[in-house]
């Protein structure tokens, strides 16, 4: 089961990165929003904004119907996933105590866009004022790219200078970071600090997500550059700026084939990249919740 979600997500992505301008669309949109206002983020913000609806209410078909509403007939659903934190309890052969295995359980729902629905006038009137609070939400988000790095709890040592390229040097902790006048424009400038910063949260201090030497080139090199790369733009997309759309593109057009040949990597990329960005921009805990 796990691995035909993976696989149509990661279809759905590949897909999506294959048109023409698709990426850069994926962070100029508003939060989507469920009709029970759970706020979709992480892999469920990429594969919604992506699907071309002006509306940012989605609904599983309960919802709808619950809200007045009835999906529109040979309407296509989209896939959010979630991973929902368990228990595994077992008995020790030896001690014969009970242990407790912490673990996580993959689950998914299929729900539409409300654009594909016919709602009453009640239901319309609640999509219009989730609609406004979408809005207002990225809003409320909204933080100058400057404040998100020098707000970032136990941010790594910065240093600028004439280095040739932005990197983050995890024996040192340190981001180096050319000055911005030695990039096109800010916004250039700005995604590659967030990349290093995402890269940063690698660190045993932080998030450790990989074992000692995950930098050199192979399976962890390539993890690790998905979830920077992902997380600079969820971060960039925070502070309300624009990343270079052809750059963006062919970036990650450049890993379509490992998209392809690892279906596990887009889920596992996009939520470690989330889990970066709420260390460098720290949010509230999600509920577990019908999305």
């Amino acid at each position: 089961m796990k691995k035909n979600i993976y696989e149509r997500i990661t279809h759905q992505i590949i897909s999506n990165l294959e048109q023409a301008g698709t990426w850069q669309k994926l962070w100029d949109t508003p939060q989507p929003v469920s009709l029970n206002n759970h706020k979709y983020r992480g892999i469920n913000h990429l594969l919604l904004s992506a699907s071309g609806y002006e509306s940012p209410v989605w609904g599983t078909f309960n919802q709808i119907r619950s809200n007045g509403g009835k999906v529109n007939k040979g309407e296509n659903s989209r896939i959010v996933v979630f991973w929902k934190r368990i228990i595994r309890t077992s008995i020790d052969p030896v001690t014969n105590k009970e242990t407790e295995t912490p673990g996580y359980l993959l689950r998914y729902y299929l729900v539409f866009n409300t654009e594909q629905c016919t709602f009453d006038k009640i239901g319309e009137q609640k999509i219009r004022e989730l609609s406004k609070t979408s809005e207002i939400i990225r809003k409320e988000r909204f933080t100058p790219a400057e404040q998100i790095i020098s707000n970032m709890p136990g941010a790594p040592k910065i240093r600028f200078g004439t280095f040739e390229t932005p990197c983050y040097a995890p024996v040192y902790d340190e981001v180096r970071m050319p000055k911005l006048d030695y990039f096109f424009n800010s916004e250039a400038y700005y995604a590659a600090f967030f990349h290093e910063l995402v890269h940063s949260t690698d660190h045993k201090k932080r998030l450790n997500r990989f074992e000692a030497n995950q930098f050199i080139m192979g399976a962890s090199y390539s993890k690790e550059e998905l979830v920077a790369e992902l997380g600079a733009s969820y971060l960039m997309s925070i502070a309300g700026l624009t990343p270079d759309i052809e750059n963006a593109r062919a970036y990650i057009k450049s890993w379509l084939s490992v998209l392809n040949d690892n279906p596990t990597w887009v889920t596992w990329a996009a939520s470690r990249a989330q889990k970066a960005c709420d260390w460098i921009v720290p949010v509230e805990e999600n509920v577990n919740v019908e999305p």
